[in-house]
């Protein structure tokens, strides 16, 4: 399990007064990117020039946040394939209760070759030490 603490902005909130829908997707993205960064990698070189790129997510709402909101974002889990990697989130509230849940499938992308590619075995092993 691996988190990171978020506090809510004016930018997240949208015209109904609470979070919008597209922040969940940044909010996965930024837990990711502190995760790569933990292990002294990007998004965009993981090891050996391999990127990463998203192919699918899904997000499930819980529960309105509001300006100010102090949130947890945790990676619960992933799935670690030898070109994909199921990431599987929750988000919560300081005072507690889920607001948001959610999964993103990443996968090992080489970008001048524009194609799938696999992660190295060093960065698998990095991410199994912490999710195994």
């Amino acid at each position: 399990m691996f988190s990171v603490n978020y506090k809510v902005t004016i930018s997240d909130i949208n015209y109904g007064g609470h979070m919008g829908n597209e922040r969940a997707l940044l909010l996965f993205q930024q837990s990711r990117i502190e995760l790569f960064k933990s292990l002294g990698v990007t998004e965009i070189n993981v090891g050996d020039n391999v990127g990463t790129i998203q192919k699918d997510a899904h997000v499930y709402y819980k529960g309105e946040v509001y300006l100010g909101d102090e949130l947890t974002i945790i990676i619960k889990n992933i799935d670690i394939k030898k070109t994909s990697l199921n990431f599987i989130y929750s988000v919560e509230k300081s005072e507690g209760g889920v607001v948001l849940e959610g999964s993103t499938i990443i996968v090992a992308f080489d970008y001048g070759k524009k194609k799938v590619v696999r992660f190295s075995q060093e960065f698998l092993n990095e991410l199994e030490k912490i999710f195994l």
